[in-house]
């Protein structure tokens, strides 16, 4: 193991032995599950782990039947309340400054994408909250890391499509199933898990605090039409976008740039919703962390998933979707066409 692993672990293990009392704060997540199934070696990864493969044989199978079904009933027609695609939210405290980070973990159809190890371990270390948006495809190539996120109190994990199909493109049952696959991937993990011992020893009163179900969904490529945002309301998923774009995908823009851009982006708003990558797309995001996190906080600002922010006020939502402005990725459908790799 190199210095920088080495150093990646400690992090994580001092986090992990010092917070555990106040990263729970009676919320969804089990700090035991999370001790008694993985090491902090195992917690910390390696930077291997951010590499993508590409040009694989893609990947088309779908989730067990038994799985689908589940997902087909899991949760109720969204609230009209949460419908359209949300950007923002206000909250209902006048005094609250509250900042969602999310992080997308895509993946297509003929790749294996990464995971930002550093990344989620300078957040655990912060205890920093976030939400991480997957791909089913990715929950499928990263089952340990994807079970890590799912009982980690910190975070939650949304549903980001089977293998980031552009849904503007993409329509009817076909994008129902990027959907569903994704929540029916997702309950595979959870039931494995239920089956570990380590899961089991843990008791069944931690176990009720992992979450059943994702109940957030971004679309990939950030668009969408009415048809998907029906689609997605129908099986009870809230569509998130954003209202700060951190840039982190260009490959020249430097920690200072997405730090100076969050810090600065935060003021237009006290419920902002953050998009940045974790799946090894996202360049500078984890050293990005230090140089943002804890000048917000000395601002007032609370770091908050994606949930409790919705929870926290009313959700801002447009009709459609786009990055910055209405219209600006109306591009995507011919330069990504169907957009899913395979």
């Amino acid at each position: 193991m190199g210095s920088s692993s080495r150093a990646l672990v400690t992090v994580i293990g001092l986090a992990l032995a010092l917070a555990p009392s106040t990263l729970r704060a009676g919320g969804p997540g089990s700090e035991a599950i999370l001790h008694a199934c993985w090491t902090p070696e195992q917690l910390a990864g390696t930077p291997q782990d951010r590499v993508i493969q590409r040009r694989l044989k893609p990947d088309r199978t779908p989730p067990p039947d038994w799985a689908i079904q589940s997902a087909e009933a899991a949760l109720p027609t969204l609230d009209p309340g949460l419908r359209g695609s949300i950007r923002r939210v206000e909250p209902r405290d006048p005094e609250a400054r509250l900042v969602a980070l999310t992080f997308d973990l895509c993946e297509q159809a003929s790749e294996r994408a990464g995971y930002d190890a550093e990344l989620v371990t300078t957040l655990r270390a912060e205890g920093v909250k976030a939400t991480f948006f997957a791909g089913g495809k990715w929950l499928r190539t990263h089952p340990e890391q994807a079970m890590q996120l799912m009982v980690d109190p910190l975070f939650e994990i949304g549903n980001h499509g089977w293998t980031h199909g552009n849904l503007r493109v993409i329509q009817g049952e076909e994008a129902r199933a990027q959907m569903l696959w994704t929540q029916a991937e997702y309950q595979v993990l959870r039931q494995g898990l239920q089956e570990r011992p380590c899961a089991v020893q843990a008791g069944p009163e931690e176990w009720r605090r992992i979450p059943a179900w994702p109940t957030l969904f971004r679309f990939p490529y950030g668009v969408c039409n009415q048809g998907s945002l029906d689609i997605a309301a129908g099986l009870g998923l809230a569509a998130i976008q954003w209202s700060l774009v951190t840039g982190d995908p260009d490959k020249g823009r430097s920690a200072q740039d997405i730090a100076r851009a969050v810090r600065d982006g935060v003021k237009a708003s006290r419920g902002t919703i953050v998009v940045a990558h974790a799946n090894g797309r996202g360049w500078h995001t984890a050293e990005a962390l230090p140089l943002f996190v804890p000048q917000l906080r000395e601002q007032g600002y609370r770091f908050v998933t994606v949930s409790e922010l919705l929870a926290a006020g009313r959700p801002a939502a447009a009709e459609g979707c786009y990055e910055v402005r209405p219209g600006d990725n109306a591009r995507y459908d011919a330069l990504f066409g169907r957009g899913t790799g395979g």
